[in-house]
């Protein structure tokens, strides 16, 4: 896995530096409202524009996986609350007492 990990990282950081290197001519980037001016090298912005597009990527991601994780947590209440109902009819199995009808409580759906 190591392997792996450097073998896409190397080349992918090499071509990333020779990106850098070819363009890091100043560019103007004027925010016209605020009136100011911000003046970087072109690659800086194309970093920072992947970056921000990477983050908001990855938010509307964790967005539209809550109902997936609110479903998990639900399951694994219910898969506690079914344990420990098992647990106490093993309990009560031990002790002696008569059994409980032997149709199971009903899962939600």
């Amino acid at each position: 896995m190591n392997r792996l990990r450097w073998l896409i990282t190397l080349p992918l950081a090499i071509v990333l530096v020779v990106f850098a290197v070819n363009n890091r001519h100043m560019v103007e980037f004027d925010l016209w409202p605020l009136g100011l001016v911000v003046v970087w090298p072109l690659f800086v912005y194309v970093f920072l524009g992947t970056g921000i597009g990477l983050l908001m990527g990855a938010l509307v991601a964790w967005i539209s996986g809550g109902a997936a994780r609110k479903l998990a947590r639900e399951r694994r209440a219910r898969l506690r609350e079914l344990e420990h109902t098992i647990e106490t009819m093993q309990a009560r199995l031990d002790a002696g007492e008569p059994k409980l009808p032997a149709r199971p409580p009903a899962l939600p759906e």
